[in-house]
């Protein structure tokens, strides 16, 4: 499975593979990493280097304590990197964007009215797909301007779900 792992200003590519295997941003590393006692500590093991580790989760975010330091680290599967893109996540302030389905899949919910404003990142629509709910966020702050699927509906990879102004 690959990740993007972002930390600070700094981007890795991460991908997980069998038997310890991981490559970071092209170079392979053997990692072990284990819990400890409870939820937040961690032993982690990176080419024969041990160090204990402190997690916490916020939302998207996680925040990290290794040797002292603290790092807030936010992690995307590739499956939802696909989907946020096709979402048009990277898209301009202002104007009008079609948030569209990333799949093809069936309408489970819309939490979101024509004439209401909306925040990035807020959750508008549950899509299901291959067996998964999927929720999908909201580009950017904006209002919505109009709703072209309800709940039941199949859609289409692609298909215009709503317009955001």
């Amino acid at each position: 499975m690959k990740y993007t792992a972002t930390v600070g200003d700094k981007v890795y590519e991460v991908e997980v593979g069998t038997d310890n295997k991981v490559t970071i941003n092209g170079e392979p590393h053997s990692v072990d990493f284990r819990g400890i006692d409870s939820e937040a500590l961690y032993s982690l093991l990176i080419d024969n280097r041990s160090w204990e580790v402190m997690s916490e989760r916020r939302g998207d975010e996680f925040r990290i304590s290794i040797a002292g330091e603290l790092y807030v680290v936010t992690v995307e599967d590739e499956r939802t990197r696909k989907i946020e893109k096709g979402l048009g996540k990277v898209s301009a302030p202002s104007g009008e964007v079609m948030m569209k389905a990333p799949m093809p899949g069936l309408v489970r919910a819309v939490s979101a009215e024509v004439g209401q404003e909306i925040k990035g990142g807020q959750g508008l629509i549950i899509l299901e797909a291959m067996k998964m709910e999927n929720e999908l966020r909201a580009p950017r702050v904006g209002v919505i301007k109009e709703i072209r699927v309800k709940p039941g509906d199949k859609v289409e990879q692609g298909q215009a779900l709503l317009v955001i102004k």
